[in-house]
């Protein structure tokens, strides 16, 4: 042995520590010893020196070997303890070997000492070593637990198929939040349910160490499910071998990895072009919708500069805006126009973004652009269609008013003048009414047509709504300018319009106002052309009429009427007036039509021509329909038991109250109320009524032939009465219109026409009588005709119930003298 040896010698002779201590040297043994003879000083010496040897007598009392060897094993001190005595039974020294001690050498006979010592000094020194390697194991050990425990990759270790380590990382990733929630627990229940054959195949790579990695489905603690990549190697824990699972969390990459896929698949599919150039702008990749689009293959446009693809319809300083925003803000997107291939420039509506580095340098930029064509098409439309009339394809009302507008500030700069005409179809409701609406719009189309070809360039025809019309004429050196293409337009509506293979005659009422004077905005002027067109109406039809103030007042009126129109009936304020109608061959009452009249408080009496449009508009025409009805049966019924009268009593029906669903309900309950025959009624219906109604007034006309009512058609010859359609409809009577009777026995045309109605009355077995007849020449010659019954101021106006009583009572004579000459 090396190196001097230290050696506690318990003994309490110096003598025989002197004899032993001379043993061990006549043995070979470099030994320095010292004595002690109690257990303190035993303590003392393990705690302040290191000790290579304890000899030990048996018979110290204050230091017993049980004591010193308790000591030993408290302290965990492997000091070989060799026991020498020559007093000490066998007995004693197993105890004492058993307690620790590692020889006994008996004093008697120290021969044995030397080996004893230098044997249990080697062994000695191979537990130090195996210690020392344990105790360097252990914390090689504890420094790989701790490496594998703070690793940032989850680790986790299995024993026969059961959980028995996990560290931070893969408790984190594996959401354990309780301290051994899966340790022990069967690998099974951390991976995903599935396919039978699917879990034991996953099983057995783990248990054939597979070296490669595979990707399984961990269900985590808190049941959610990832996607993992997973390597398995041997490992051992606690001595024992084990399973290492070294895993990653793949499942965000899973998913960025199938949105990277879709998103190629994405653009590889989108209708829209995408292009990617690298920093200097060269581009590096296209998709297919960019070589729809420009007509460049990937081929052709690859490394190409993207200014090949731009028009000239942009000035340098829009680009310089534009690379000014990418590079400020990161990106761009608006419209633009491009070129294709084939030269043809199209607009786009196009991003362009730049892809950064981690570092924030720029690698990428990126376009994605879409051929907008069809939209701005699209738009167009919808403009046009915003501004325009879809009929007529005019100006409507939005263009016509900002385009007035506009006018209106330019004349106002240049201190010129313009006028707006204001025009209104004449009778266009019989035509819609008669022929139906679909001839009506075609009529409509062709008036379009007829203002487009009069105006000036520079000049605005537009269709306002229904049968009105306006017209923007700029630029207007003299009122009077405006007359002549009023004018113009009226001479133009001469010729007939030809709609269907019908010849049609139209004509036009206008209404004229002037900027400055009639006013100097979009509304008055509006405004005032359409009260003068109002005038024009009221003067006769087929004229114009400028603007004057007395129009304005004259609008107001009609509004307040149409107010005031409301409340007349409850106010009693409408009246039926009674006008016979006379047999023109020998003057004798037939019977009278009831005519209503608005007796106003402040205006005096109204005909129905100015309010009865009004109640039509309003929908108080069926109130007031009904009122009539009921007034003139009551009326009728009272002078018929007063035996006064006894011919019919005629009443007119609006196509509103044609209309009405409960017309017959309501008159079968007014006539059985008042008690009138209805016998002795006859209701009067308007051409256009039965033209253009045909489906549904027919039968309604059949209901009331059935019941006895007289069915007449009143204004005949005003409308377009074909014969086929005359003799499909229950009337007994015809009323020709004293627009005719007007006109005679002057107008040729006049004449010949109401002649023609007479033959037809007759040919159709109808009854015919002429409204209107005004003079005895237009008398003589409807009875010449052969005319049957006449109405006219010659005969009597229409009158007050009182008037006509009194009429009544004085008897036939009444009318005879107007017959006194006839047949003689």
């Amino acid at each position: 042995m090396s190196g001097q040896l230290r050696a506690l010698v318990i003994e309490d002779s110096e003598y025989e520590h002197n004899l032993l201590r001379k043993t061990l040297h006549r043995g070979g043994l470099d030994l320095s010893t010292l004595r002690i003879d109690s257990l303190d000083s035993l303590k003392n010496a393990l705690q302040s020196e290191e000790w290579d040897l304890i000899l030990s007598t048996t018979d110290i009392k204050d230091c017993p070997p049980e004591a010193s060897l308790d000591y030993l094993q408290e302290h965990n001190l492997d000091i070989p303890f060799i026991l020498v005595s020559d007093h000490i039974g066998e007995e004693k020294v197993v105890t004492l070997l058993k307690a620790g001690a590692n020889d006994f050498v008996n004093f008697k006979n120290l021969t044995r000492l030397v080996p004893a010592i230098e044997r249990e000094l080697k062994e000695a020194a191979v537990r130090r070593e195996a210690e020392e390697t344990k105790q360097a194991l252990h914390r090689s050990e504890n420094r790989y637990r701790q490496l594998v425990d703070d690793s940032p990759t989850p680790i986790l270790l299995l024993q026969d198929e059961k959980i028995v380590f996990l560290n931070k990382a893969a408790k984190q990733t594996l959401a354990v939040s309780e301290l051994g929630q899966l340790i022990d627990k069967s690998v099974s229940e951390l991976l995903h349910d599935g396919p039978p054959e699917l879990m034991e195949s996953q099983l057995k790579l783990l248990r054939n160490h597979n070296s490669r990695p595979y990707q399984a489905a961990f269900r985590r603690a808190d049941g959610i499910i990832i996607l993992v990549e997973v390597f398995v190697s041997p490992a051992e824990h606690e001595g024992a071998p084990a399973t290492q699972l070294v895993f990653t969390d793949v499942t965000q990459r899973k998913d960025s990895d199938t949105k990277l896929q879709q998103a190629v698949q994405i653009i590889e599919h989108t209708m829209e072009g995408v292009l990617t150039t690298d920093n200097q702008g060269m581009i590096d990749s296209v998709n297919p919708a960019f070589s729809e689009i420009t007509g460049y293959s990937e081929t052709e446009i690859i490394s190409q500069h993207p200014r090949i693809l731009i028009s000239d319809k942009h000035s340098p300083e829009f680009f310089d805006e534009l690379w000014n925003e990418v590079i400020q803000t990161g990106s761009w997107r608006g419209e633009i126009w491009n070129q294709r291939k084939n030269g043809e420039i199209y607009p786009a509506w196009m991003t362009i973004s730049c892809v950064q580095d981690e570092q924030g340098s720029i690698v990428h930029y990126v376009a994605v652009f879409s051929d907008i064509t069809s939209i701005k098409q699209t738009q167009s439309q919808l403009e046009h269609l915003a501004h325009h009339d879809s009929l007529t394809n005019l100006p409507n009302r939005l263009l016509f008013e900002d385009r007035l507008e506009h006018a209106i500030a330019q004349a106002k700069r240049q201190k010129r003048q313009l006028a707006v005409l204001f025009l209104d179809l004449d009778r266009f409701k019989n035509i819609n009414d008669s022929l139906g609406h679909a001839m009506g719009d075609e009529l409509l189309k062709e008036v379009a047509t007829r203002l487009q070809n009069i105006l000036r360039d520079d000049d605005t025809a537009a269709r306002l709504g229904g049968d009105e019309f306006t017209v923007l004429v700029e630029n207007v050196e003299d009122p009077s300018q405006a007359a002549v293409v009023a004018s113009k337009i009226q001479e133009k509506f001469k010729a007939p319009f030809r709609i269907a293979g019908r010849e049609l005659h139209v004509t036009t009422s206008i209404g004229i106002s002037i900027y400055p004077e009639d006013g100097k905005d979009v509304a008055d002027l509006t405004k005032n052309a359409d009260a003068a067109m109002y005038q024009a109406k009221e003067q006769g039809r087929n004229s114009y009429r400028y603007y004057t103030s007395e129009l304005t007042r004259t609008a107001f009126e009609r509004l307040l009427l149409e107010t005031e129109l409301r409340s007349a009936l409850h106010q009693n304020q409408l009246l039926l007036y009674y006008q016979p109608q006379i047999s023109l061959h020998n003057g004798e009452m037939t019977g009278a039509e009831a005519v209503l009249r608005w007796h106003h408080p402040r205006l005096g009496i109204i005909p129905p021509a100015r309010f009865i449009p009004l109640a039509e508009e309003s929908g108080l025409i069926h109130e007031i329909g009904n009122w009539v009805l009921k007034e003139a049966c009551e009326q009728t019924r009272y002078l018929h038991r007063q035996g006064l009268f006894h011919g019919r009593m005629a009443i007119n029906l609006s196509v509103r109250q044609i209309m009405q669903t409960d017309l017959i309900l309501r008159f079968e309950q007014i006539i059985g109320e008042s008690g009138c025959p209805p016998d002795m009624l006859q209701l009067e219906v308007t051409e256009g009524i039965c033209m253009g109604q045909m489906k549904h007034s027919v039968p309604v006309l059949d209901v009331f032939k059935k019941l006895g009512v007289s069915i007449a058609i009143d204004d005949f010859g005003t409308g377009y009465s074909s014969l086929s359609y005359l003799k499909q409809l229950p009337i007994d009577k015809l009323k020709i219109d004293r627009s005719f009777i007007r006109d005679m026995p002057h107008d040729s045309d006049a004449v010949a026409i109401t002649q023609a109605i007479v033959s037809l009355g007759k040919n159709l077995g109808l009854r015919i009588t002429a409204e209107g007849i005004e003079t005895m020449a237009q008398q003589s010659l409807l009875q010449k005709m052969g005319c049957q019954e006449g109405q006219g101021y010659l005969y009597s106006p229409p009158v007050p119930a009182e008037t006509f009583e009194e009429m009544l009572l004085e008897g036939r004579r009444t009318f005879h003298h107007h017959f006194s000459n006839y047949g003689r």
